[in-house]
């Protein structure tokens, strides 16, 4: 195996599966964590992301083939995505396409949890290839955070194309779900207005 990219929780390996090339996602052990809770977390946050990423391609999205598990070491080796980061090349159009991703996911109540370009590989479509930090939840709060959470990577990344990004990234969302999108948007807000209170 080789090491791609050494993550807080996470490190991602180029490795083989039956020949092919696939990705190996392997939680740290966190050595701050009591041992026994620490193997629990990341077993259950293993098989979590596992369903999850399954999940999302019943609901039609595009994410890796899930090829193996292993909660005991906490790895999933899955299939490999080519293409670019979406981080790197992000255009109105590849915004358009996340905001329809997170709108359908949010359709079923599955909130991301980390919704930033880089979890999403272009090829000719795109891909997610991150669901680690996802769960289930039919609060707009979550769903807010995490709208609110591309909001601030685009403001703090891309800022001379930030607001044309978020608006096709608001117009893909509203492309699928757009009943529940305005009162959504006013969680983000209250959620803005909290945290200029809090800084304050």
């Amino acid at each position: 195996m080789r090491l791609l990219f050494k993550g807080a929780e996470s490190n991602i390996y180029l490795t083989k599966w039956y020949n092919k090339k696939a990705i190996s996602k392997i939680r740290i052990p966190k050595i701050y964590r009591q041992r026994m809770l620490d193997d629990d977390l990341r077993k259950r946050r293993t098989i979590s992301e596992s369903r999850m990423i399954t999940l999302a391609k019943e609901f039609g999205l595009r994410t890796p083939y899930i090829y193996f598990v292993d909660p005991l070491r906490a790895e999933i080796v899955m299939e490999f995505i080519s293409g670019i980061r979406a981080s790197n090349v992000l255009t109105s159009s590849i915004c358009f396409d996340i905001g329809k991703f997170v709108s359908t996911l949010h359709l079923f109540n599955i909130i991301h949890g980390d919704v930033t370009p880089s979890n999403f590989i272009v090829n000719r479509k795109i891909t997610m290839i991150d669901m680690g930090l996802s769960f289930y939840s039919t609060r707009k709060e979550d769903k807010a955070m995490d709208i609110r959470l591309f909001k601030e990577i685009l403001k703090s990344t891309y800022h001379s194309s930030y607001s044309e990004f978020f608006e096709t990234f608001l117009d893909g969302y509203r492309s699928i779900n757009s009943k529940e999108l305005e009162k959504i948007l006013k969680r983000v807000d209250e959620i803005d207005t909290r945290k200029r209170y809090a800084i304050a």
